[in-house]
C-alpha cells in the first residue's frame, strides 16, 4: 500500500480567486466611465466659463481702448472753446469720428443736460442720445463734480438692438460732457472670434437658452442682444475621446487581466505541484518511493486507535538486510541502490491494499498488517519476505545475494503506542540476529541481559563516539631479555554511565555490523597517536580492522594523523589479522607498502589462528608477527603447542621478522619464550591494559633505573632481527 497526501484544495481556491479579481476590473471599468463623464462635464464647463470671461473681458478691452482713444485725440482740445458755434462744433465732432471710427458723438452741456453737438448715424440718435443722457444723469446721481476736469469718464459695451457698440463718456473742460459711440460690427467679432479662438462667434437677438452665449444689456434697458458660439469642445466630444482611451485601456486591462489570470494560474498550478512534491518527498523515501518513518508511524497511530472497533489485530514486521553492507563495499553504492529498491518491489508485491511497507533508513524497512486473525498470518508473510530475498538479486554484469531479518511485535498483545508496539518488533528482531539472521522472531516479553546489553550497544554506541564516552588502554609489551617496555598496544574500552564497562568484543563487533568501525577507528588511531606524544622513543600499536583498512583514504587518513601529532616514523605500529589479505590480497599489498613508505610498522596480529600461510609472510611486508595467546594457554596441555610456538619464533627470525607472544600470564611460560629466542612479550604477567597515567609511571620507574620485570636466567645472545 503506497501511502500519499490528499490532494489539496488550492485548486479550487484558486479558480474561485479569480473571480474578484474579474469583479474588481468590472468595479474599475465603471469607476472609470464614471471619472470620465464627471471629467467630461467639468471640462465642458471650465471651457465655458473660460470663454465667457475672455469674451466680457475682451468686450471691455475694446471699450477701454474707445475711451483711450477719446482722451488722446488732440482734435478734441478745439471743442474748449465755447464761442464755438454749433456748426462749427459738429464739424469737429465729424473729424474726430472719421479719425476713431466711431458712429456717433454727441457733445452735453453738464449744468442743463442739453446738447450741444452732435454728429454721426442719423438713425441712432435717438437711442444713443437716450443713453448719453441717461448715462450724464447716472453721473451726476453718483456726484460727478462738474468743476473738476477727470472725474467721469467711463466706458461701457451695450447694444442697441442692432449692434453691440463701445461707448466713452468724459467731461470737457468745467460745462461739457463728451460722449461717442462705435460699433463692434461683423469684422470686430470675427477679429475676437479669431484671437480668442471662440468658433463662430456671432451676434443674435433676445436672449439666448444656449450654454455658450453671453447677453448684452440695451440701450434703453427692455432690448437684448445675444453674443452666441459654437463651443470649442462639447463633453460628447471629450466624452468620445476618453471613450477612445477607455477602450484602449479596456481591452489593455482585459489583456493584463487575462494573461495575469494565467499566470495566476500557472504559477497556483505550480506552488501545487511543488507543494505536492515537497509533501511526498517529506513524507516518502527518495530513493526507492516508499513511506518514511513519518508516515509509518501514522499509519500505526491510526490503527491501534481503531483497534477497539474491531475483532482483528495488527503486526508490525521490522526488516533489516543481512549481507547489506558487502554489496555496497563489493558492487559500489549504485549497486546498493539497486537492491534497496528491488527488495522493496518484492515486499511490496506480497502485501494487501490495506498493508503498508515503508523504508525506516539504510537497510531498515517496516511493514504494517492489519486486520490479521492469527500470528500465523504474520508468520507466512514474514516467511515469504525472507523467501524473496533470498533470491538473486540481478546487477550491472553481476548478481547479488543478501538476506533479511525480521522482528515481529503485534497490537494489542505487546502494547497499545507506537513506541511500544516499534520497541518490542526491535527487540524481536534482535533476537532473530543473534539466533543467525536470515529468519523471523516474534517478541517474547522475557528477555536475556547479554541481549539487552547487545541492544544498547547497538542503540548508543553512535552516541558514545560522538560524547566521546571511549578510552584508550595500553598494554605493555616488553623486551624478553630485560624486561623494559619496548612498546605499547592501544586497547579501546567503553564505560557507559549507567551499564558500567561493556566489553570490547561487544561493542567491536557491534560497530562493524552498524558501519560504524570507520569512525570508531580514526578514534582510535587518533587517540593513540595523541598519548604517542608524551612517550618519545616507545612504539604504539593500533589494531585496524580489515574494513577500515579497505578504506580508499586509509592511508591518506594515518599520513594525515601522523603529521598532525608529529609521530616519527618507526613509532606506529598498525596490527593486521590474515582476514584482511583474504578478501583482496593485491589491493592489501599496495596499501601495505604505502603506510611503510610513510615510516608506519606493520603486524600480523593473532598468527596461527586464521589462514596463516607461508605464503602471507614472504609476499606481505610485515615488520613482526605475534603469536596468539590460544597456543600459550595449551602450550601446557600438550608438547605439539610447545613445538608449534618453537616453529614459529623460529620462521619469524628466519624472514627477519619481530616476533611478539601474546597471553604470556606465568614465569613458565616466560622462561620458555625466553629459551626460544622470542623477542617481546605481551600478557598479565607483565601488566594488564592499563591507563596513560600508568604508562607514564612506568616509564619513569624504569628511567629511575628501577628494573620492571625481573631477568629470569642468562640473557639471550639473540637481538631482534637477527637470525
Amino acid at each position: 500500500m503506497m501511502i500519499v497526501p490528499g490532494r489539496s484544495k488550492k485548486a479550487q481556491g484558486a479558480s474561485l480567486s479569480m473571480v474578484p479579481i474579474f469583479l474588481l476590473v468590472l468595479c474599475v471599468m465603471g469607476s472609470m466611465v464614471l471619472v470620465a463623464h464627471r471629467a467630461a462635464m467639468r471640462q465642458e464647463a471650465f471651457e465655458l466659463d473660460r470663454e465667457k470671461r475672455q469674451l466680457a473681458q475682451s468686450l471691455g478691452f475694446e471699450a477701454e481702448n474707445l475711451l483711450a482713444g477719446v482722451s488722446r485725440d488732440e482734435g478734441l482740445g478745439e471743442l474748449f472753446q465755447a464761442q464755438r458755434s454749433k456748426e462749427q462744433a459738429e464739424r469737429l465732432l465729424t473729424a474726430f469720428n472719421r479719425r476713431q471710427a466711431t458712429d456717433y458723438s454727441v457733445m452735453i452741456n453738464k449744468s442743463d443736460g442739453q446738447i450741444i453737438a452732435e454728429s454721426g448715424e442719423i438713425e441712432t440718435f435717438p437711442a444713443r442720445s437716450s443713453y448719453i443722457r441717461a448715462l450724464i444723469d447716472a453721473s451726476r446721481m453718483r456726484g460727478l463734480d462738474a468743476t473738476t476736469i477727470g472725474i467721469g469718464r467711463e466706458s461701457r459695451v451695450m447694444q442697441d438692438g442692432q449692434s453691440v457698440l463701445s461707448l466713452a463718456t468724459m467731461p470737457i473742460g468745467r460745462s461739457i460732457i463728451f460722449a461717442t459711440a462705435r460699433p463692434l460690427g461683423s469684422a470686430g467679432l470675427r477679429r475676437l472670434s479669431t484671437m480668442l479662438a471662440i468658433p463662430n462667434l456671432r451676434l443674435v437677438p433676445g436672449l439666448s437658452d444656449a450654454k455658450t452665449s453671453y447677453a448684452i444689456p440695451g440701450l434703453n434697458g427692455t432690448e437684448h442682444l445675444s453674443l452666441v458660439w459654437n463651443p470649442s469642445r462639447t463633453a460628447a466630444e471629450t466624452l468620445a475621446d476618453l471613450a477612445i482611451f477607455g477602450l484602449i485601456a479596456s481591452i489593455v486591462i482585459a489583456v493584463i487581466a487575462l494573461f495575469l489570470f494565467r499566470r495566476m494560474r500557472h504559477s497556483t498550478e505550480a506552488i501545487l505541484m511543488r507543494e505536492a512534491k515537497a509533501s511526498h518527498e517529506a513524507r516518502h523515501d527518495p530513493l526507492s518511493g516508499l513511506p518514511n518513518r513519518a508516515v509509518f508511524c501514522e499509519a500505526l497511530a491510526e490503527n491501534i486507535e481503531d483497534l477497539p472497533n474491531r475483532d482483528s489485530n495488527i503486526a508490525v514486521l521490522l526488516l533489516d538486510l543481512d549481507k547489506f553492507k558487502d554489496v555496497n563495499d563489493t558492487y559500489g553504492h549504485a549497486a546498493g541502490d539497486k537492491v534497496i529498491v528491488d527488495f522493496g518491489n518484492r515486499v511490496r508485491a506480497l502485501l494487501r491494499q490495506t498493508d503498508v511497507i515503508a523504508r525506516l533508513g539504510g537497510d531498515e524497512f517496516a511493514v504494517l498488517q492489519s486486520g490479521i486473525r492469527t500470528h500465523l498470518e504474520s508468520n507466512r508473510l514474514a516467511q515469504a519476505i525472507i523467501d524473496a530475498a533470498n533470491r538473486p538479486f540481478q546487477l550491472e554484469g553481476a548478481s547479488a545475494h543478501i538476506g533479511v531479518t525480521i522482528g515481529i511485535s503485534f497490537a494489542p498483545d505487546d502494547g497499545m503506542d507506537v513506541a511500544t508496539i516499534l520497541r518490542a518488533a526491535d527487540t524481536a528482531l534482535y533476537r532473530a540476529k543473534n539466533e543467525g539472521r536470515n529468519r523471523f522472531a516474534l517478541y517474547e516479553h522475557r528477555m536475556t541481559e547479554a541481549e539487552r546489553i547487545r541492544k544498547l550497544v547497538d542503540d548508543e554506541l553512535r552516541g558514545a563516539i560522538d560524547r566521546d564516552e571511549l578510552t584508550l588502554v595500553y598494554q605493555p609489551q616488553v623486551h624478553a631479555d630485560s624486561g623494559k617496555i619496548a612498546s605499547v598496544e592501544a586497547l579501546v574500552r567503553w564505560r557507559h554511565p549507567t551499564h558500567g564497562l561493556i566489553s570490547p568484543a561487544t561493542f567491536i563487533s557491534a560497530a562493524e555490523e552498524r558501519g560504524l568501525i570507520v569512525p570508531l577507528g580514526e578514534w582510535v588511531m587518533r587517540r593513540a597517536c595523541q598519548d604517542a606524544g608524551r612517550w618519545p622513543g616507545l612504539r604504539v600499536g593500533v589494531n585496524v580492522s580489515a574494513i577500515q583498512f579497505r578504506q580508499a583514504n586509509f592511508v591518506e587518513l594515518v599520513g594525515r594523523i601522523m603529521t598532525e601529532y608529529k609521530i616519527e616514523p618507526g613509532r606506529l605500529e598498525v596490527e593486521l589479522t590474515e582476514g584482511v589479505l583474504v578478501e583482496d590480497a593485491d589491493q592489501a599489498e599496495a596499501a601495505m607498502m604505502d603506510l611503510r613508505s610513510i615510516g608506519v610498522k606493520l603486524a600480523l596480529d593473532d598468527f596461527g589462528t586464521g589462514y596463516s600461510s607461508l605464503i602471507y609472510l614472504r609476499r606481505f611486508a610485515f615488520d613482526k608477527i605475534k603469536i596468539d595467546k590460544s597456543f600459550l594457554d595449551s602450550m601446557e596441555a600438550t608438547g605439539e603447542s610447545a613445538i608449534l610456538v618453537h616453529s614459529v619464533v623460529h620462521l619469524g627470525r628466519a624472514l627477519g621478522l619481530e616476533v611478539t607472544a601474546e597471553g604470556v600470564e606465568n614465569e613458565e611460560q616466560r622462561r620458555f619464550l625466553q629459551a626460544v629466542g622470542c623477542h617481546f612479550l605481551q600478557g598479565y604477567l607483565f601488566s594488564k591494559p592499563v591507563s596513560a597515567d600508568a604508562i607514564d609511571e612506568m616509564l619513569r620507574t624504569e628511567r629511575g633505573e628501577s628494573a620492571v620485570l625481573p631477568v629470569v636466567g642468562p640473557p639471550s645472545a639473540i637481538t631482534p632481527n637477527a637470525a
